[in-house]
């Protein structure tokens, strides 16, 4: 299968959203942090300040740089911050199963931290002599078979095919930020395979 890389607008909202969210964690957890500093001084708020700081300054960082960088430091500063929570928990009277379920989020997030780059190049899009395979999100795609397909037409923010019984599939790709040169290589890709539009 020939691929086509493409930047998902979706990928870059979720992003945001989810660094918005982590900032918003990291306040309260260094409001809860100093909090327990008026108490008495341990270890637990002073990790929780540490943590809760790492994550608004690779926020910060993270918006000022113009290129990505090969992990996502706002998604390691964030597992960082939900293992201190992790850890604080374990001081409360919980069962063995709670204490264990607080420890999966913040490893799923250490685990997109780490593998940022390969995420941001998982949205594609690819032609072989079957058919056209479109993958904008992180676990879903979309897969339309050449020999039940009549013709293709381009738009502004779809990929329609007709198909040879007259129904219509329509793909968004309002969301692909490289919209101009992917369609592009769509249509050289379905011209060479005898597509027409």
């Amino acid at each position: 299968m020939e691929t086509f890389p493409v930047r998902s607008k979706r990928f870059e909202r979720v992003k945001n959203v989810q660094t918005v969210q982590h900032v918003v964690a990291a306040i309260l957890l260094i409001t809860k942090a100093l909090d327990h500093l008026g108490e008495h001084v341990g270890l637990l708020p002073v990790l929780e300040l540490i943590a809760g700081a790492t994550l608004i300054a690779a926020a910060i960082i993270d918006k000022v740089r113009k290129k990505h960088s090969r992990v996502g430091w706002v998604e390691l500063a964030g597992a960082l911050m939900l293992y201190v929570e992790a850890i604080s928990n374990l001081r409360t009277p919980h069962t063995l199963a709670f204490r264990i379920v607080g420890f999966i989020p913040p490893t799923m997030l250490l685990m997109f931290g780490l593998f940022e780059e390969r995420l941001r190049k998982r949205p594609y899009l690819g032609v072989d002599d079957e058919g056209f395979e479109m993958r904008l999100r992180l676990l879903w795609k979309r897969r339309v078979r050449f020999n039940d397909i009549e013709r293709y037409r381009i738009a502004d923010a779809h990929l329609h095919f007709e198909r040879k019984d007259g129904r219509v599939i329509s793909l968004r790709t309002k969301d692909i930020e490289n919209h101009a040169e992917a369609m592009e290589w769509v249509a050289e890709q379905f011209g060479r395979r005898g597509l027409s539009q």
